[in-house]
């Protein structure tokens, strides 16, 4: 079975307790104020169940032909899955509580009937609430680029770097979702900060080598004073190191595999960028990343840059004095699902580095929202991001 559809069966069935939950209450309360013989009462129970066409369909599809690409399939019916999935959660969370309320005030009622009432009232009202919001947002999160700007104070910093931009940006994951207009928004907005600087933290496509050209001239777009520079990124790996390698610099992008570079400021000020390929098929050595990092040279300037975050990649940019490490591969937790006042994410399972800055140490740690999409092709609570640190003497 195809490893997406496989993914997309795990959220089906992470789903379906809220789903069954949902369905049960939606019918009761429709029941409750509607008669009896009406067919009313069952649409919204239908409009839930009806987010499982994607994986219904995708399992019968693959039984019946043996091969299956959900990519291919309608996109309105992969939007309407993964739409479905931070909808359930959220009007269950809402619901939940108005059931606890019901609870209570009908302990306290001289009049139950009424009060069930007003609570099916309550519940289909909160279903159109929910959905018009949750639709908003979805497509708000998924569409918007937002700017983060992050003041980074640094240690004997030379005047000719007070002020300097460094943008930081990843997984931009060009595929079917994510096409030359999403990249060449997301290419733009990073423009318009008017970088110094520019690191891509990797992932440049999200499969296979149809997108690679299109994916690099897009972001060859990007304009920085001292240059623009990669790292490989787990799908970079996947497609093909060499592919992305050869598309990047024919569109002025350095990829750095295990390599540092010295990046002149001014005729006495330099920035050394450090760039470790660390992915899931490639694990880099403990030995080699610290080799690396100690005959990295001294500078004004010390960046670690890598697409995914360990603690021995931790350890050595701190042990050498880096100023700071950037990372992606998260992408923010792309779809951070809300159930009870928390958010859930796949990305949380595996890491603590999720998004935004940390601290271990004197070391600052940024990881990036990136653009594009792992699974589901829609965001929530983690808008596409683009990072502008600006370093400032401390």
């Amino acid at each position: 079975m195809p490893w997406l559809l496989r993914m997309t069966l795990l959220v089906s069935l992470l789903m379906a307790p809220a789903v069954i939950y949902l369905v049960w209450r939606l019918y009761v309360s429709a029941k409750q104020l509607l008669d009896e013989s009406t067919w009313s009462k069952k649409i919204l129970p239908a409009v839930v169940c009806s987010f499982y066409l994607l994986p219904v369909i995708g399992v019968i599809d693959f039984y019946l032909s043996g091969d299956i690409d959900l990519l291919k399939y309608p996109k309105p019916l992969t939007y309407w899955f993964w739409f479905g999935l931070v909808f359930v959660f959220q009007l269950a969370t809402w619901i939940l509580l108005a059931d606890l309320a019901k609870g209570i005030t009908r302990f306290f009622s001289w009049d139950p009937r009424r009060v069930d009432r007003i609570h099916a009232r309550l519940l289909l009202l909160l279903f159109v609430v929910v959905f018009s919001y949750t639709g908003w947002k979805v497509y708000r999160d998924t569409s918007r680029v937002v700017v983060e700007n992050i003041p980074l104070p640094v240690e004997d910093l030379p005047e000719p770097l007070h002020g300097f931009k460094v943008a930081h940006i990843s997984d931009i994951q060009g595929d079917e979702y994510t096409g030359r207009e999403e990249i060449s928004g997301y290419i733009s907005k990073l423009n318009e900060q008017n970088p110094d600087l520019v690191i891509f933290t990797g992932d440049l496509i999200s499969y296979g080598t149809d997108f690679i050209g299109m994916s690099a001239r897009a972001f060859g777009k990007a304009e920085a004073r001292h240059g623009i520079y990669a790292v490989v990124g787990d799908h970079d790996y996947w497609a093909g190191t060499g592919e992305v390698k050869r598309a990047l610099n024919e569109s002025g992008i350095f990829l750095l595999q295990d390599k540092n570079i010295r990046i002149p400021v001014d005729s006495s000020s330099f920035a050394v960028l450090t760039g470790v390929t660390e992915v899931y098929s490639r694990r880099s050595n403990p030995d080699t990343v610290d080799s690396l990092s100690r005959r990295a040279p001294e500078a004004a300037l010390k960046i670690f840059a890598s697409h995914q975050v360990n603690d021995y990649l931790i350890e050595s940019a701190m042990k050498h004095h880096y100023d700071m490490m950037l990372a992606g591969h998260t992408h923010g937790g792309q779809i951070r699902v809300p159930f009870m006042g928390m958010d859930f994410s796949a990305s949380e399972r595996e890491t603590k580095y999720v998004s935004g800055l940390y601290w271990e140490g004197a070391l600052p740690i940024h990881v990036n929202n990136g653009l594009g999409f792992t699974l589901g092709p829609v965001r929530y609570n983690a808008p596409p991001t683009v990072t502008v640190i600006e370093l400032q003497p401390k």
